[in-house]
């Protein structure tokens, strides 16, 4: 039994279908596969897309132990992500990254579940199972993907409900006390109409830090996620999916590991066990979920229409340890949420000829917020910010030998019981009167606790209308034009809440410039609307059956955001990219090897990078940028037991010498920050037939990434925030019975257990201690899994 074909020119996103390593199980044949794509709403080879693209099959991300967004980009050329928590994910393509929690502004990058929009950054993590496929987009695609879709995107597609009636069910365990259980059930609710799927995963392992403060782990997981689907097809032209997502994250606390701040065994090092004085309380607590209806008809063979309607929500609080030491002293949490809603229509067309192409509209709105408290111990705190009030009276007109004077220096670590009684100093006559009330607090108690928090809040409406079409000039000679345009209205809100209660410490801090926590009078609003556009042009030429070339000019932007703090309002400018691409797509002996390689140069205007100060996100406009590079990879079946491939990516990000205006940039020549200027992913499936007994398999996989920076302001720190080029090896090995209905795997990864840095800096940089955290060590275990 079959379900009716889905309407083939109905689907909206770059990719669909599968590219070569959904072949890579096979066992039977040696030629490749030819798959077929509808990128321009036609059917067509993937290898004839003008698209720089990479599309792996839920199948291949199973075998290769994909499943989740770290463990995707080593596969991807110009995808790099780092995974602090699913709380805060920072997601690189092309050098240009998105991490902001900020729920005033839009992402670079875009990431779609089912043509529904998820990349927010503190919603956009979700487990990798049960999937039909993952799509990745490089270069601007506002014209396919809408919203955030900058420099690139990245498409999710989860395996819908089918007419047949299997299942499967994984179980595994490993080392740090690691537990694992995924699978499906589909089932037949009514025969060739009406089809039901239930799909889950579970996954938990302890931390791999050990934290000395009380003997809790740091750095683990703790993941349930499930999903329920539905599939109607009351007719073979029309068909209905309706779509439920949810996730509960609990993971223990982020391994900020202070690099100026010892522990208790006199070490720094960031591999080695952290001493967080908060200890299991730290940690994230997060819960998304949404509800996705598709609903595709084909009119006629020429006509057809896609509703893709989405509702999303997300909550999270995360507790974490910002100065990475035993210390009471930045001590944070976020606490964040959102809503959002969208609809999107779609209408493709042919001529039955030279001709295709869609049209459409879209609605999207959300409301985000993102609070911020601060936990603060004033004994400890007051020392450790003494030095940048005083440098902050100084910056204000004080004399510096009577800033000194009345603020005298002492170690930033010792806690103290007082106030100094060189406050008394102040009352002397002919200083600022605002300084005055200071000489009152001189000898004053300091408080073992007090709680000050910050909101920033967004709100987004937004409305577009798109259209992309392709003209066949010849049988060899096609080209594309496609242009989205956009209309948003934002409001932005800011409010700052105090701990009133007995006014010390507070006072003081909020006379330190760039100090978030500076009274904001209750929320202050500003409200905003812009229209914006995005476009691409698009050649391509057909030189054989097995060859062919494309290049692309396309436009990308983020609009631009309204950012408050507790006095200022700042119109964060639109960001633009103009990007030139040329590549070729083929196959070579006899469709046995497919590969693909591209170059693209592109020139960023009004680049806004993210800067902390004293704990809260700035941003700060750093003018111009520039990138350039070129992208490879091969997939090949080299033998009838043999499947190879490799990715390459160079990538050359900077930030220009001059702007506009022909001043020096203060970034000059800097590279972005999470952009390695070479990776090399290798890897290969080999099996070894065992006759009646079924076959043993082995997929290694190696990637390696060269020295990267984790700050756009390369010089941070003495130029010391960076990691070393480095590489990872992952291995899989296991058993399959004759029909695939068992398979026992045994995994390791990181197998040569090299030590690496996911990220440097973090809050505890912005106030001179910079906080550094580890990747995971070499982690072991096994699995079976039983299929019908």
């Amino acid at each position: 039994m079959k379900t009716t074909p889905h309407p083939r020119s109905v689907l909206r996103r770059a990719a669909l279908a599968a590219l070569l390593p959904a072949t890579l199980g096979a066992q039977n044949v040696v030629q490749l596969e030819t798959f077929t794509v509808s990128a321009q709403k036609r059917i067509q080879s993937v290898a004839d897309v003008p698209v720089p693209i990479t599309v792996y099959t839920g199948s291949f991300l199973e075998r290769a132990g994909v499943t989740d967004y770290k463990s995707l980009a080593p596969l991807v050329p110009g995808l790099f992500i780092q995974e602090q928590s699913p709380n805060n994910p920072g997601i690189n393509i092309r050098g240009i990254t998105t991490d902001s929690g900020d729920p005033r502004a839009e992402t670079r990058i875009s990431i779609f579940q089912d043509g529904v929009s998820i990349g927010r950054s503190r919603a956009s993590v979700v487990e990798l199972f049960d999937l039909e496929r993952v799509e990745v987009l490089k270069g601007p695609q506002g014209t396919l993907f809408g919203r955030g879709a900058e420099i690139g995107a990245i498409s999710f597609v989860q395996n819908k409900a089918k007419n047949e009636a299997t299942g499967e069910l994984t179980l595994g365990f490993g080392d740090f006390n690691e537990r694992r259980a995924s699978g499906h059930v589909n089932a037949i609710v009514a025969k060739d109409e009406l089809f039901a799927r239930f799909a889950f995963a579970y996954r938990e392992h302890d931390g791999v830090i050990d934290n000395l403060a009380d003997g809790s782990t740091l750095n683990g997981k703790k993941t349930l996620a499930l999903r329920g689907a539905l599939r109607w097809q009351p007719a073979p032209a029309t068909t209905a999916d309706l779509l439920v997502n949810w996730q509960h994250d609990t993971p223990p606390g982020v391994a900020f590991v202070s690099g100026v701040i010892p522990n208790s065994r006199a070490s720094t090092s960031p591999f080695a066990a952290a001493e967080l004085n908060r200890g299991s309380k730290l940690g994230l607590d997060r819960t998304v979920g949404g509800v996705t209806a598709i609903v595709a008809h084909e009119f006629s063979k020429n006509v057809s229409l896609t509703s893709i309607t989405g509702w999303r929500q997300y909550d999270s609080y995360e507790n974490f340890d910002a100065d990475g030491s035993r210390l009471p002293l930045l001590e944070f949490a976020e606490d964040s949420r959102g809503r959002q809603f969208s609809q999107e229509v779609r209408v493709n067309f042919t001529d039955g000829g030279r001709f295709t192409g869609f049209a459409g509209a879209g609605w999207f709105s959300e409301s985000g917020a993102s609070r911020v408290p601060f936990y603060q111990d004033e004994r400890q705190l007051w020392p450790f910010l003494a030095g940048q009030f005083r440098d902050g009276l100084i910056g204000a007109g004080l004399p510096a030998a009577l800033a000194n004077a009345f603020v005298p220096p002492a170690s930033p670590f010792a806690p103290q019981a007082t106030l100094p009684a060189t406050f008394a100093g102040f009352a002397t006559p002919g200083l600022p009167a605002a300084l005055r009330p200071l000489a009152g607090l001189a000898g004053a108690p300091l408080r073992p606790s007090r709680t000050d928090d910050y909101t920033q809040s967004g709100r987004t409406r937004a409305f577009d209308v798109f259209a992309d079409g392709t003209w066949r000039a010849t049988d060899q000679l096609e080209f594309t034009a496609g242009l989205r345009l956009t209309r948003e209205n934002l409001t932005s809100g800011y409010e700052v809440r105090n701990d009133t209660s007995f006014q010390t410490l507070g006072f003081i801090v909020n006379a330190i410039p760039g100090y978030p926590y500076l009274a904001s009078g209750g929320k202050r609003e500003a409200s905003a609307s812009s229209s914006s556009w995005d476009g691409r042009l698009i050649g391509r030429y057909a030189f054989s059956k097995t060859l062919n070339a494309y290049a692309s000019v396309s436009r990308g932007h983020r609009p631009r955001a309204l950012l408050l703090d507790s006095t200022t309002t700042t119109t964060a400018r639109e960001e633009t990219v103009m990007n030139y691409e040329a590549g070729l797509k083929g196959s070579l002996a006899a469709g046995r090897v497919q590969w693909n390689a591209s170059a693209y140069h592109y020139d960023y205007a009004h680049f806004q990078t993210t800067v902390q100060s004293l704990g809260r996100f700035t941003t700060l406009d750093a003018g111009n940028a520039t990138g350039r590079g070129l992208e490879a990879g091969v997939q090949g079946r080299v033998a009838d037991n043999t499947s190879l491939f490799a990715n390459v990516a160079f990538t050359s990000a900077t930030f220009d010498d001059t702007g506009d205006n022909g001043a020096r940039q203060q970034y000059a020549g800097f590279t972005f920050r999470l952009t390695p200027r070479r990776t090399v992913s290798l890897g290969g499936t080999f099996t070894l037939p065992l006759e009646s007994a079924g076959q043993i398999f082995v997929t290694p996989i190696w990637s390696y990434k060269s020295q990267h920076y984790f700050e756009d302001n390369n010089a941070s720190f003495g130029y010391g925030l960076r990691q070393a080029g480095y590489g990872v090896a992952n291995l899989r090995v296991g058993w399959r019975s004759p029909k695939g209905k068992w398979e026992i795997t045994a995994r390791a990864e990181n197998l040569l257990d090299k030590q690496y840095l996911i990220d440097a800096g973090n809050t505890g940089g912005s106030f001179g201690i910079p906080t550094f955290i580890a990747g995971d060590p070499r982690r072991v275990g096994v699995q079976a899994t039983l299929r019908w």
